[in-house]
């Protein structure tokens, strides 16, 4: 094994055993040879763990790691702490990646001088073998810290998902960033990693497969899933605040302010809906109005820790 490898590949494992054949096929494949594969087995109850084990067998660049499980946000943290590579990329178990995925994010980071390279995604249904296109409004280009910062907070071009990017390790190290423990953990972090990167480069060409699965977190979400998201929200605003950051960013915190606000009153509805219970219904609105309120509100202090909401909706029993 190289001792310094240009990529280093983050793979958390948890319950995915149909899938990890799939994922590190992919990953092994890769027209791009330079790079060390660490596969996190974050406690899996499951065969994840042995069947990844026959790649670190077979292929010295593959290493497994196993631990307590601490949820996705521990997982991509540990990998964080023991990756050897100039850059790092992050790929869940379940989906897979194009043979030129980390070849043409590579050369989009090396030949454009970028801290951060994206590119487009496909859907992936892996029983039906279905593979369709994302329809995302991405814009292929070389852009500079505030241009791409705002693009991705205000979730209009590019998005906060961990995976489809290339990062270098140091916007992670030099800056103290970690996953935070909630859901939503890569909203609350991709835009604080932006905000370190001078030039962000963009490509339309859709090298990452996405797996949709039913009981992914945006299909069974909750009043703990929505405060969460609310949450990831007052991260990226917290930070940008500490860093000054906040006029700049106004518009697009705001945007996605109101975008969360306007989509919480669908779950709101549905989770009473499905409790059949609509006591406290109207509370819950009020306090998805205070939070949007409390996110685009001028008046806010920074925290150095990580912040926490000053109110938060409350999940309906069940009276069905």
């Amino acid at each position: 094994m190289k001792e310094n490898p240009k990529i280093s590949v983050i793979v958390p494992m948890y319950k995915v055993e149909k899938f990890i054949p799939r994922c590190m096929e992919s990953i092994k494949n890769q027209t791009f040879k330079d790079f060390e594969v660490l596969m996190i087995d974050d406690g899996s109850p499951d065969k994840s763990a042995e069947l990844a084990e026959k790649f670190a067998k077979e292929d010295e660049r593959f290493i497994l790691f196993h631990k307590t499980n601490g949820g996705l946000s521990d997982a991509r943290n540990y990998g964080l702490e023991r990756a050897k590579g100039k850059y790092v990329v992050f790929i869940d178990s379940d989906d897979c990646v194009h043979k030129d995925y980390l070849r043409v994010l590579y050369d989009e980071c090396e030949n454009n001088g970028a801290d951060i390279s994206y590119c487009n995604f496909y859907h992936s249904f892996f029983m039906s073998k279905l593979i369709l296109p994302s329809f995302s409004h991405i814009r292929t280009g070389v852009f500079e810290k505030e241009k791409a910062l705002n693009m991705l907070i205000g979730d209009r071009y590019l998005h906060s998902f961990a995976w489809n990017k290339m990062y270098k390790k140091s916007l992670f190290a030099d800056n103290h960033i970690t996953y935070p423990k909630i859901y939503f953990e890569d909203v609350a972090t991709s835009a604080r990693v932006f905000l370190h990167a001078n030039r962000v480069a963009v490509t339309k060409k859709s090298l990452y497969y996405y797996e949709k699965r039913g009981g992914s977190i945006m299909a069974t979400m909750d009043m703990r899933k929505v405060n969460h998201l609310m949450l990831s929200i007052l991260f990226i605003k917290n930070y940008v605040c500490y860093k000054n950051y906040y006029e700049i960013c106004r518009h697009s915190i705001n945007r996605i302010s109101k975008k969360m606000y306007i989509i919480n009153w669908y779950s709101i509805t549905a989770e009473h809906v499905k409790a059949w219970n609509f006591k406290g219904m109207k509370e819950n609105f009020g306090i998805n109005r205070k939070l949007y309120e409390y996110l685009i509100s001028p008046d806010y202090t920074p925290t150095k820790n990580d912040p926490v909401l000053p109110v938060e909706l409350k999940q309906p029993h069940n009276n069905s």
